[in-house]
């Protein structure tokens, strides 16, 4: 192993490319040559410029656990603005800004309590039989068709049709929902946000139209819980309750469409795990979806926070001020924390990874998205038993910092019989 006790400096980052496509199809390398690096390094960020970034798992979740000294809000650290966001974004794409999530205490306790509650009114697992009726109806859509996108009209489809049901949208408004969102989440720079200005735009005003109709005439669903929340005196402003619905939106569903995405992709390129798998998938699926999670990792980082004070931090000296990031897919893949980190292991256990994050910052529909992957990779597989991805080395990954997804994932539904018909 490096020797831990070398120091870095801010100004000399090292060179690791962890956005290239050619690291996201394969990242176990460069995470083990950036932990043999150190437990804590300075490299360059997309967006964010020079930062510090955890390499290990203990690196990692000293860091996401410490919120007096790893702060959202630059005010705390004395900086402007959020870590992450940049003086030429536009004020609509700011005030994505204004969400829990990038608030440190006390305003992110007094926001998250109120999604808490709407959330708590709901039995997750109680949903189940909802969730698996929207994937066979996502399925039914599949009938005669060979090829399909699996990633666009099934991993994308399931958890957003969910998300816009929890929050009361009207169901004849996500296909243009789901346009809107392609371009936000394709966002890699000052180009691309102005390619996706008008995107952005619309989203917002929709947003704010459906918190205005919910106003009027309230209904069943998140916004109007949230609209009564701020009505009985918890002080949600009108643009944190903006923040708070887009949040939902774009949260509720991303991180699942790759989980359930990346999912496939690791079944097919594990044929022996996905017979064990679905040879009892009944007592299962659930440990199997927090080992693929783990092994795929679909998010990669936390947003990135502000140092505090100036501080020693596992043998670097860190400056307030800095920026600095937690890699958890690194951690998801530490030797240290995991048995054979690289092997797919579906009845791992325990396993407690750090793809929901932890401390005050942990997902809060993590139970939900456990959940919907379960749910759609159940009734995918008893479907499709033997389908199969085409041309598995030509997929095309998603090249942005902290998700791990692809563009797209054409696969051959009955691949048995098409090989019969040949």
């Amino acid at each position: 192993m490096a020797d831990r006790n070398l120091a870095y400096r801010l100004n000399a980052p090292l060179r690791f490319d962890i956005e290239g496509a050619a690291f996201k199809c394969d990242p176990l390398p460069t995470f083990a040559a950036m932990r043999e690096a150190g437990p804590v390094i300075p490299v360059r960020l997309p967006f964010v410029g020079k930062g510090w970034v955890t390499t290990t798992y203990a690196s990692t979740i000293a860091m996401v656990k410490d919120n007096a000294l790893f702060v959202q809000e630059g005010r705390h650290a004395g900086k402007s603005g959020v870590a992450g966001m940049q003086w030429w974004m536009p004020n609509t794409l700011r005030l994505f800004a204004n969400n829990m999530l990038l608030k440190d205490e006390p305003d992110h306790r007094r926001l998250r309590k109120l999604v808490d509650k709407a959330f708590q009114r709901r039995d997750v697992q109680a949903m189940r039989g909802r969730i698996e009726q929207i994937a066979d109806g996502i399925l039914d859509q599949f009938a005669g068709q060979e090829e399909v996108d699996l990633a666009g009209t099934y991993a994308r489809r399931v958890p957003l049709d969910v998300i816009c049901e929890l929050l009361g949208l009207p169901h004849q408004d996500r296909e243009t929902f789901t346009a809107w969102t392609r371009g936000l989440l394709s966002i890699k720079g000052p180009l691309s946000i102005a390619r996706a200005f008008g995107a952005i735009g619309k989203m917002t005003n929709y947003v704010r139209g459906q918190i205005e109709e919910c106003r009027r005439a309230p209904r069943e669903g998140l916004i109007s819980e949230l609209v009564r929340a701020e009505e009985d005196g918890d002080k949600l402003d009108e643009s944190e309750l903006l923040s708070m619905v887009l949040l939902l939106l774009i949260a509720g569903f991303e991180t699942t469409t790759h989980l359930i995405e990346d999912s496939v992709i690791a079944l097919e390129q594990n044929p022996i795990q996905k017979t064990f798998l679905f040879a009892d998938p009944a007592h299962r699926m659930e440990r199997a979806v927090e080992e693929l999670a783990r092994y795929t990792s679909p998010v990669q980082s936390t947003k990135p926070r502000f140092v505090a004070r100036d501080s020693e931090f596992f043998g670097q000296t860190l400056h307030r001020g800095d920026i600095i990031l937690a890699l958890v897919a690194a951690a998801n893949s530490d030797p240290a924390q995991f048995d054979e980190p690289g092997r797919l292991q579906l009845d791992r256990f325990p396993n407690p990874h750090l793809v929901f994050s932890s401390g005050i910052h942990f997902c809060l529909g993590m139970q939900l998205a456990r959940v919907e992957a379960q749910c759609a990779l159940s009734k995918l597989y008893a479907r499709y038993p033997d389908l199969q991805i085409v041309e598995p080395g030509k997929l095309q990954w998603i090249e942005r910092l902290g998700i791990r997804g692809v563009k797209s994932l054409p696969v051959r539904l009955n691949a048995t019989r098409a090989r019969l018909a040949a």
